[in-house]
């Protein structure tokens, strides 16, 4: 790829090759550039290739040679002996057979002119290759320059040199003789190249320590193994690869003593640092620090993009400089950094490292305290976990930091590493019993929400009660805990006596936060079992926090109180609560229950039938939620739901086996349940109906088991058509009498919408048409009003096989479905009209498409590139196999493909 031409290049004739040497410069087999510069060279011509040390310059020359046979000189310039001409000399001896008499007479005489032109007329079809030409003498140069100007006929120059304060053959190189002249840059590869290249989740760490320097990066890269995934970890404990490290010390070497101070001292910070800082550290005035680091910059050693801070040029050099460190001097100057720096409140991050370093662990706690105060959540937590593993931390350090760490880790993203280390912590039985208690709760609650583990949280939870007999607000708020009806294999009349023994201990007084997160909880195990006094609790607590804490307890009520309301069916307090969320949020940080509240937006768009870039959304949803998989299973179920309304049924079973879909480890939340009724529906559409049945039946017994139906609405409906299916109406009748029994009296409309729904589908199996067509209208005009429009839809369509075709619920049903994408709905909709001897093809008056997908060749190319068969389309899509084999025809025909592996599904809605 060449490089734009300026208009003086283009003016002067020089053809630029503007080039990167990408990843594939460490591909075998990758020739694109390597041609284009033999390309450039044949059969006479110039290159000039130039770049920063380490970025292929040699290796693109080694390429170029292996790809020419002719005759060359080859001459490197890097340790040649000073003097006039000595590279001309080295030319000289290698154009053995020639009159060499006239250049090296010339040579003697010092005579430039005569040098240059007998030179010249002494190359012949030769490739003369010079390497490293700013290394030479300055007579030499001149004699280049002059054959780069006026280059021989039927010679070659392949040139290299590393950019300076001056070009070695000075500028202006173009000339009208110079028409040959190529230019060829090398340079470090940027970050996307780097990723491209290495192919690890650590690139971008690899990236910043070498600069994208290639020889760096290939030195590294082979040089850790792929589970190596910390770099600058590994590097400090393993060492840094040998061709590094000598040429770093390589460059030291050269620097006077008082400058290789500095960098050592440079070399124990964490980043970029100030002639003034450094000036403490080492004692030293500021004209001195100055040129100690004058000195390094010109070795490349270390830069400075501002001339006030400087760092190491490229990183991995500093680690060459600590790693060559003896102990003691690594441990006196973390002192002396922490001795400098110990009046900086903005520098707590790092006298937490420096203190750590220098072996003083109880310093580093005291500066950890404060320092996570105004850290973020994540940085914080790292650091915590980073002085925690010190196994020299004295135990009263450990137990106050692991507090610490256990109240941050409720809301963050990651759980894994604070698990463990508060499993280890709490295994010294030495702690009291009080701070034991406290690590336990937050264990717990860790367990039970991030990990998703509701068994091992109640466990740990009752335990922690009774370590903190003597802190009744921090064990009430554990016994808030187990009142939550979503965690554990209990029955609700337990979770019910845990919220009644909280309301008799809870403290008046105490902690701000603590007893705001006890109410929360209760307002939420209200809620989760419709309690209709959730509401009251809701609107108890205050609308706002006057601290970070207090705000995020309040987001997470917003979080679990729009996850039941979305279940439920309080759709526009759902979206209220979510609003506020979104507002806290923003005052608080990034947290999990923003990220809770995330996933349940997700859910309340399927829901309420805002399908239009859902599922864009949700797959970008899954992108980010790396940390936290258990709450990204919500955005996993609505793309199941959405692919099963387009008769995506491989993609719906896909999306289903995501970790957390399934009842495991004592957690039964609303996903959990409407996953399964997911699963029944996706057997049913498939004619696996005992599949349905026996699924129905499992989730069923978890619910009796839990002693509440309310949020079991979907696998009711499910369950109520799969037993119809199966011939088993009695049965269907006596689960949809034990769901209605249950939600009477709990506020949860949605229920109340689909129990009239259930009990029309039994009617119209019975053949009591006019009462299942009744009953259809009554579900329809409930879910209306939450709204619900896909479940509305469906009950129009199913009250419209009940009365005659005139009676223009199945147009309603259509539209709705249209306006939702629910494909495979819609295609039974237009199956039913065509039974009933309608249409749904063109009308007199309806517009043409021409070279535009129609609405049914767009649901048949998006099924083509989901690399269906035609049959299995004309299943979906309620059509005859030579139908779709016509629109499939149409759809390659208009999109100009040759085959449909050219199709993608993204393109097709």
């Amino acid at each position: 790829m060449r490089g734009t031409l300026t208009p003086g290049e283009e003016r002067n004739g020089i053809m630029a090759i503007a080039r990167r040497l990408h990843g594939e410069v460490w591909v075998a087999g990758s020739g694109s550039l390597v041609d284009e510069v033999v390309a450039a060279l044949s059969p006479h011509g110039v290159v000039v290739v130039t770049g920063e040390p380490g970025t292929g310059k040699t290796w693109l020359v080694g390429r170029v040679l292996a790809a020419v046979d002719r005759k060359r000189v080859v001459i490197g310039c890097r340790g040649l002996p000073d003097g006039p001409y000595v590279l001309v000399r080295e030319l000289v001896s290698g154009l053995a057979g020639g009159d060499l008499r006239s250049v090296l007479a010339a040579v003697e005489a010092d005579e430039l002119h005569q040098v240059c032109r007998a030179l010249r007329g002494l190359l012949g079809a030769r490739l003369v290759v010079v390497e490293d030409l700013e290394c030479t003498d300055h007579r030499s140069r001149q004699v280049l320059r002059y054959l780069v100007t006026r280059p021989p006929e039927n010679a070659a120059l392949l040139l290299t040199w590393t950019p300076g304060a001056e070009p070695p053959l000075g500028t202006r190189l173009s000339s009208a003789a110079s028409a040959g002249l190529h230019h060829v840059e090398v340079g470090p590869w940027t970050a996307a190249e780097m990723a491209a290249f290495v192919g690890r989740s650590c690139a971008d760490e690899l990236h910043e320590l070498t600069g994208g320097v290639p020889v760096l990066v290939h030195a590294l890269v082979n040089h850790l193994s792929s589970e190596e995934d910390q770099p600058r970890e590994a590097l400090r404990r393993k060492g840094v690869p040998r061709s590094i490290s000598e040429l770093v010390e390589q460059r030291l070497a050269s620097l006077p003593e008082q400058a290789r101070r500095v960098v050592a001292a440079a070399a124990l910070s964490r980043g970029p640092v100030s002639i003034s800082l450094l000036g403490e550290v080492c004692g030293l005035g500021a004209p001195e620090v100055e040129a100690a680091l004058a000195a390094a910059v010109d070795t490349g050693v270390m830069a400075s993009t501002d001339g006030r801070a400087f760092t190491f040029h490229p990183p991995v050099s500093g680690i060459v400089v600590e790693r060559g460190l003896h102990p003691i001097e690594r441990r006196r100057g973390h002192a002396a950094y922490v001795a400098a720096m110990h009046r900086d409140q903005d520098a707590l991050a790092d006298l937490v490292f420096h203190s750590r370093s220098a072996g003083d662990l109880v310093t580093a706690a005291r500066y950890a305290e404060r320092a996570v105060q105004h850290m973020t959540t994540a940085d914080a937590i790292e650091l915590l976990q980073e002085l925690l593993a010190e196994p020299d931390l004295p135990r009263a350090q450990r137990g106050a930091l692991a507090v610490r760490l256990g109240r941050l880790g409720l809301n963050s993203l990651a759980y894994d590493d604070t698990v463990a280390l508060l499993r280890g912590i709490l295994a010294d039985g030495r702690l009291p019993a009080g701070m034991r208690g406290e690590l336990r709760l937050d264990l717990a609650l860790l367990l039970a929400n991030q990990a998703g583990d509701g068994d091992s949280g109640r466990a740990q939870l009752r335990v922690a009660i009774a370590e903190l007999g003597r802190r009744p607000a921090l064990a009430a708020r554990a016994m808030s805990a187990l009142a939550i009806p979503y965690w554990g294999n209990c029955h609700v009349a337990e979770h019910v006596r845990w919220l009644t023994e909280v309301e008799r201990t809870v403290p008046d007084r105490g902690d701000p936060v603590l007893l705001l997160a006890i109410a929360v909880n209760r307002a939420s195990t209200l809620a989760q079992i419709g309690d209709p006094r959730a509401w009251d609790a809701i609107a108890e607590l205050p609308a706002d926090g006057a601290t970070i804490g207090e705000r995020r307890e309040l987001l997470r009520g917003c979080a679990n109180f729009s996850d039941t309301a979305i279940a439920l069916g309080h759709h526009l307090a759902a979206a209220d609560f979510l609003t506020r969320a979104e507002d806290l949020a923003s005052r608080s940080g990034p947290s999990y229950p923003w990220q809770m509240a995330t996933s349940n937006q997700l859910r309340l768009d399927h829901v309420t039938g805002r399908w239009d870039g859902l599922a864009e959304r949700a797959r970008a949803y899954l992108e980010i939620a790396t940390h936290t998989t258990f709450v990204a299973v919500d955005a996993s179920l609505v793309l199941a739901q959405l692919a099963l309304a387009r008769g995506e049924w491989d993609e719906a079973e896909e999306y289903l086996g995501a970790h957390g879909l399934r009842s495991m480890n004592g957690w039964y939340g609303p996903v959990v349940i409407c996953a399964a009724a997911t699963r029944v529906r996706l057997a049913l559409v498939r004619g696996r109906i005992a599949e349905a049945v026996d699924e129905l039946a499992e989730t069923v017994e978890i619910l009796r088991s839990k002693g509440i139906w309310a949020w079991a609405t979907e696998l009711v409906d499910a369950g109520v058509e799969a037993l119809l299916l199966a011939g088993d109406a009695a049965r269907a009748e006596r689960l949809l009498d034990e769901f209605a029994a249950d939600v009477a009296e709990r506020d949860c409309p949605f229920a109340h919408s689909m129990v009239p729904f259930g009990r029309a589908a039994i009617a119209a199996a019975r053949e009591r048409f006019d009462d299942a067509a009744t009953l259809y209208d009554e579900a329809t005009t409930l879910l209306a009003a939450l709204p619900r429009p896909y479940e509305q839809a469906r009950a129009l369509e199913a009250a419209a096989r009940c009365l005659p075709p005139s009676s223009g619920l199945l147009a309603e049903a259509t539209r709705l479905f249209t306006t939702l994408g629910a494909t495979w709905n819609l295609a039974r909709c237009d199956h039913l009209v065509r039974e009933h001897g309608g249409t749904t093809g063109a009308r007199p008056g309806r517009r043409g498409y021409g070279t535009e997908l129609s609405p049914r060749e767009r649901q048949v190319a998006r099924l083509l590139a989901l690399g269906r068969t035609n049959r299995q389309i004309a299943e979906v899509l309620f059509l005859s196999p030579r139908t779709v084999e016509r629109h499939a025809a149409s759809v390659l025909r208009k999109l100009g493909a040759t085959g449909r592996d050219e199709l993608r599904p993204e393109d097709h809605g």
